[in-house]
């Protein structure tokens, strides 16, 4: 099976959003190093939008000097490494600035959907370049919707087009949020490893001009999420985030689901949901699908998730490590269809 580790490369959102250092480098050289031995290859979606601002507040500080140029080896260090810089928007970093020795994160215009189609032409157009810096801009083909906020595509998908970007990222089966920020509803999606698609990447279209890659999915029951509690109680050094920042809060009917009913989740390394990787992939296998994306964000990963994910790896003998382009047409890997 075709095995894709995707990891959401940014810091938190809210108050505290954490330093690059913690949330960012720490984790991914931890697992670079852990996937190393395998012939792991990572697909970074980097938060172009947290680069430009960066790059744009540096003056303001030494400490914001440093981490620019911090962040750029990194990211220059990353492609050395044999992995891939991929596109993923957050545009609140449009009106969130450095000020008072912490970033003023403002998430009124959380959605690309939440501006003008002028303006969402020049954010993508403008966070690709800064991306393609640091990479082949040929390279630079896949894009992961900030926070899963994909819907409607339409309003996406001629900027996207005309920046290169041939593949999606960001639908997984039965995905669904209502909260104040994430909107979306990807009930419905095909049940496929992959499909082709135009303006809704619901419905499969065979000369499509997209391909979806969507990330993997599987059942979650309400235990789950009390056990996580419970654990996050308990404190362990294992289970503590490399990221020193905190997290949006969910949304309460979104929190409220997830302690009272089944609800689908993305097949995450992130913390204590690396625990349901292995069942998530046989099902995957029982169901036949060739291509098993993983998501990941680096200020999320624990030493638990780290080592669990190298137990997995260390076990399978039937997976095959490919990034998006491997995936750009018309060279589809061998034996995996488009639709």
């Amino acid at each position: 099976m075709n095995f894709l580790i995707s990891l959401d490369y940014e810091l938190f959102f809210g108050r505290r959003t954490g330093s690059v250092e913690r949330c960012l480098f720490e984790p991914s050289e931890a697992l670079c190093k852990a996937v190393h031995p395998y012939g792991g290859k990572l697909s970074f979606f980097v938060d172009a939008g947290f680069l430009l601002r960066l790059a744009a507040e540096a003056g303001k500080s030494d400490t914001l000097r440093r981490e620019y140029d911090q962040l750029c080896h990194h990211l220059e260090r990353l492609v050395q490494l044999g992995h891939e810089l991929q596109l993923h928007i957050h545009p609140h970093w449009e009106d969130s600035y450095w000020a008072d020795g912490n970033w003023q994160v403002d998430v009124r215009r959380y959605r690309l959907h939440d501006f003008a189609e002028d303006e969402i032409a020049s954010i993508v157009s403008r966070y690709r370049k800064a991306l393609a810096e640091f990479c082949p801009p040929e390279s630079i083909c896949a894009f992961r919707a900030g926070g899963w906020v994909l819907q409607p595509f339409s309003k996406l998908a001629e900027a996207l087009a005309a920046n290169g970007i041939e593949i999606d990222s960001t639908v997984f089966e039965n995905g669904q949020s209502e909260s104040d920020t994430h909107v979306f509803d990807f009930r419905g999606a095909p049940q496929k490893s992959l499909w082709r698609f135009n303006d809704d990447p619901l419905i499969a279209v065979e000369q499509g001009r997209f391909l979806e890659v969507p990330i993997a999915a599987h059942p979650v029951s309400p235990a789950f999420f009390w056990k996580l509690a419970f654990i996050r109680k308990l404190g362990r050094s294992t289970d503590r985030s490399f990221g020193d920042g905190a997290a949006i809060p969910l949304g309460r009917n979104d929190l409220l689901k997830k302690l009272l009913a089944r609800t689908w989740s993305v097949v995450s390394i992130d913390g204590r949901k690396v625990d349901f990787l292995e069942a998530a992939f046989e099902r995957y296998a029982r169901l036949g699908r060739k291509d098993f994306v993983v998501i990941g964000h680096p200020k999320a990963l624990t030493r638990h998730s780290i080592a669990r994910l190298e137990q997995f790896l260390a076990s399978r003998r039937d997976i095959r490590f490919v990034n998006y382009q491997d995936y750009r047409a018309p060279q589809l890997k061998p034996g995996v269809a488009a639709c």
